[in-house]
Order: structure tokens, then sequence, then C-alpha cells
């Protein structure tokens, strides 16, 4: 039997990728621009004005260590998504929603997060590097 019949609160599995996969198509496009266009110039900035061995590069770092590893990190994800509806414990049906609804809080909330640290980093490295010229 069809457990969204059974259950009529529970939404269809398609619907619930279908909306997690729309709302995290504009953050990881955005991220992935920005780590194209926007980091190496941040970066240029921030060694231009002396602040290599900075916190903010910390961030910088982790950002590109998800862009090359990426692929990786979401084929994973995908993988583990197919063997829990594949094995279709009891429990994933009735929490579906809800942890997809939260992945995508966390994931947008970090992308979000990472341009607010772009920002406050090119503000901090502004004034020194207006210094040097």
């Amino acid at each position: 039997m069809n457990a969204a019949l059974l259950n009529p609160g529970l939404e269809s599995r398609w619907k619930t990728y279908l909306k997690a996969a729309a709302f995290l198509a504009p953050p990881i496009f955005i991220w992935a621009i920005s780590c194209i266009f926007v980091f190496p110039k941040l970066k240029t900035i921030w060694r231009d004005a002396g602040f290599e061995d900075s916190t903010m590069m910390g961030f910088m770092q982790t950002s590109d260590f998800f862009m090359q590893h990426g692929v990786l990190f979401g084929a994973a994800f995908i993988a583990l998504l197919v063997l829990v509806e594949w094995r279709n414990a009891g429990w994933w049906p009735r929490y579906r929603r809800a942890s997809m609804g939260t992945l995508v809080f966390l994931l947008n909330s970090a992308v979000l997060f990472l341009i607010a640290a772009m920002l406050c980093s090119a503000m901090v490295a502004a004034p020194a590097l207006a210094r040097l010229k």
C-alpha cells in the first residue's frame, strides 16, 4: 500500500524532493558563481592588504574544499537518500519532509553566512588596502 494514502498528512516523495531541489538550486548556483568569480578577487585583496594568515582565509579555504569535493558530497548524499528510500524504513516517510526542509534551511543559511563573511572580510581589508595605494 502507498504510505501517503494511509496517512493523508504525508507528502509524496517526488513533491518533497522537487521542493528541496527548487529551494536549493539558487543558493548553490550563487555559491558556485561566488567561488569562481568573487573568491579569487577577494583572496587577491586580502593578499595585497597583508591579511593572508587571518581567520577569514579559513572561510575561503573551507569553501574551496567544498567546491573541490562538492560533487562527491552530493553523490554520497543522493546515494544515502536512494538507500533510505529503497530500504524504506517505516520512520522515513514521516520524517522525509522535515529532514529535507531542515537540510535546505541549513544549506541556505550557510550560503547566506558565507556571503556575509565575504562582505565583512572585504570591508576589513579595504582600509588596509587603501593605505597601501
